[in-house]
């Protein structure tokens, strides 16, 4: 049976073969394990796996989304789900379990970014309510 828990340190290394297989990001597991880490002990984000039995099957991140502009919203930065558990009802489930923790702490709302290439991610969030509201380019400055 398929169920939601908070993420725990032990679930990094499945976290980076979702990443991997998921969403083409090929980060190491050393470095997955220490950003589980990182996340788990900040404040206002939500890490959530679901799970069957031992397996974890995908996983959601949130956290907050604070502007002068909106009222307090939550920031859905991942949910990926392995490709052979895709389709069956895990996305939606985390995607619930999220939107409930938003809606726990205060938020109005739940606000993501996904790629334009990404188009059965796209047409799953307009399948629960999520409005494309803008299009956008997204930039990013590393430090060396």
């Amino acid at each position: 049976m398929i169920s939601v828990r908070p993420a725990e340190l032990s679930d990094a290394p499945s976290i980076c073969d979702i990443n991997r297989a998921a969403l083409g990001y090929d980060f190491p597991v050393d470095s997955t394990t220490a950003q589980v880490s990182r996340i788990l002990k900040a404040p206002n984000i939500a890490l959530l796996v679901a799970v069957d039995g031992a397996d974890v099957l995908g996983y959601i991140q949130l956290s907050d989304y604070e502007n002068t502009y909106y009222p307090p919203l939550k920031n859905l930065i991942t949910l990926a789900i392995a490709p052979q558990h895709q389709r069956r009802g895990v996305g939606k489930l985390l995607l619930q379990a999220g939107e409930e923790w938003a809606r726990a702490d205060g938020a109005c709302g739940v606000r993501l970014v996904t790629g334009h290439n990404r188009v059965d991610a796209r047409k799953f969030y307009a399948a629960n309510g999520y409005e494309l509201r803008k299009e956008q380019t997204n930039l990013i400055k590393w430090w060396s």
